[in-house]
């Protein structure tokens, strides 16, 4: 073969196996009938982004992960059929997104309807834009989802949308969001420089749900729900005072006093293992903030930091039955002689008593634990020990009856020095009143 051949052939060859490589890099099939991406290999941020003209997806299942990152939809984009007639709201088709959706840095130039849109995967909306109305009307997530970054430049509407999981509207913008009946079941978070007005009064707010605080926001709800609001653990503690002052300065909460009272609860609960200052580095620091953290975990869990007092009921009621159970394994037929005793002084001043005194030994179990579950209950409430029975008791069993005697004082002092100013008062109208 004459040599001019071969070097025909090489230049086919080479020729052939660069088409090839190239059609597997740019493949020829694209996703959802777009416009050609250039490289399923490239970065996504160097992708041509698919554009659609038209986008209709009703009654669609994705089965396999959707892949819509920086595409465009020039006009209106339907991924579900919101209904509007008069007040009533509702949707037409439903479609479902059986694993992960991507719209990442996605532009909707026109309006964006999901009404009725199952998410069973995680869905991304991150650097999302959506410059006409954007419908989440009875969406349902059941899987994460971020809005972070998201632009929504008109209404965003996610009326009865349901969160089964974490969402992050974290650096999210938007003129104006509706939560009316939606139902949150986990944590949503919110934080943006855009300080737009968010109003929960209509959410159920259910199981896990909590509105986790980044920045400051202006919220409207009602003080009820105030159980919900968290802020960021990240944040430090200056970052969390800006929140709620912002919170306080609402014209909605200003002269509120319940309400000024639960967002003082909520600041001083987030920020009590914080310290106003750096003092990490201070040697003296790492002793004695093991120390300070458990005094407040403590007072967090008996006294609600001061602003729940009457959970020391809880600790009282513990504490009769604990010590109770501890005097019938430990001293149940010194407890019955003393109240039998106490009988037969009765007895002398003309009260009738049941038994003698030489029958403690035929006192029934049952009626033992009555017995020492009283005499706890007696110990606890009193001011003062009785003079009969430290002459009653042996010098071990002493030890018990007065180490109860201190913690109930104890009680008393925490609860009269410990409480909130107005805790008391607050609490016992919240009980009484509502």
């Amino acid at each position: 073969m004459p040599i001019r051949w071969n070097k025909l052939l090489i230049v086919l060859f080479f020729l052939i196996v660069n088409i090839s490589f190239s059609q597997e890099k740019n493949p020829t099939v694209y996703p959802y009938g777009g416009v050609p991406d250039s490289s399923r290999f490239e970065p996504w941020m160097q992708r041509v982004p698919l554009n659609f003209k038209t986008a209709n997806f009703d009654s669609v299942q994705f089965d396999n992960p959707a892949e819509f990152s920086r595409a465009r939809f020039d006009r209106i984009a339907t991924f579900g059929q919101t209904i509007i007639k008069e007040d009533r709201i509702g949707v037409g088709a439903f479609v479902h997104f059986y694993n992960w959706a991507d719209f990442t840095g996605a532009e909707f130039d026109s309006v964006a309807d999901f009404g009725g849109t199952n998410f069973h995967g995680r869905a991304n909306f991150v650097w999302a834009h959506f410059h006409g109305r954007t419908y989440f009307v009875w969406t349902r997530f059941h899987d994460k989802v971020h809005f972070g970054a998201t632009q929504f430049d008109s209404i965003a509407n996610f009326r009865r949308a349901e969160f089964d999981d974490k969402t992050d509207f974290r650096l999210a913008k938007f003129d104006s969001i509706n939560f009316d009946d939606s139902v949150i079941r986990n944590e949503i978070a919110f934080g943006s420089n855009e300080n737009r007005l968010i109003d929960f009064t209509k959410t159920n707010f259910i199981a896990k749900a909590k509105i986790v605080l980044y920045k400051p926001v202006k919220l409207i709800i009602q003080p009820e729900k105030f159980k919900y609001i968290l802020l960021g653990p990240r944040l430090d503690y200056f970052s969390k005072k800006k929140i709620i002052e912002e919170l306080k300065n609402n014209k909605t909460f200003k002269e509120d006093n319940k309400a000024q009272f639960e967002l003082n609860y909520i600041f001083d609960k987030s920020t009590m293992y914080q310290e106003q200052s750096n003092k990490y580095e201070e040697k003296w620091y790492h002793i004695w903030k093991y120390p300070k953290w458990f005094s407040n975990t403590l007072y967090y869990l008996t006294m609600g930091l001061g602003y729940r007092p009457f959970r020391l009921v809880w600790w009282v009621l513990g504490s009769i039955i604990g010590f109770g159970i501890f005097y019938f394994f430990k001293m149940r037929d010194s407890i019955n002689g003393y109240i039998l005793k106490k009988f037969e002084m009765k007895e002398a001043s003309g009260t009738k008593r049941k038994k003698d005194a030489g029958e403690v030994s035929t006192i029934s179990h049952t009626e033992s634990l009555m017995n020492c579950i009283y005499f706890s209950s007696m110990l606890l409430f009193s001011f003062r020990l009785k003079g009969e029975i430290l002459t009653f008791f042996k010098l071990k069993e002493k030890r018990y009856i007065v180490g109860e005697y201190l913690l109930g004082l104890l009680i008393y002092i925490a609860f009269l020095t410990l409480a909130k100013s107005g805790s008391i008062l607050h609490n016992l109208r919240s009980l009484f009143v509502g």
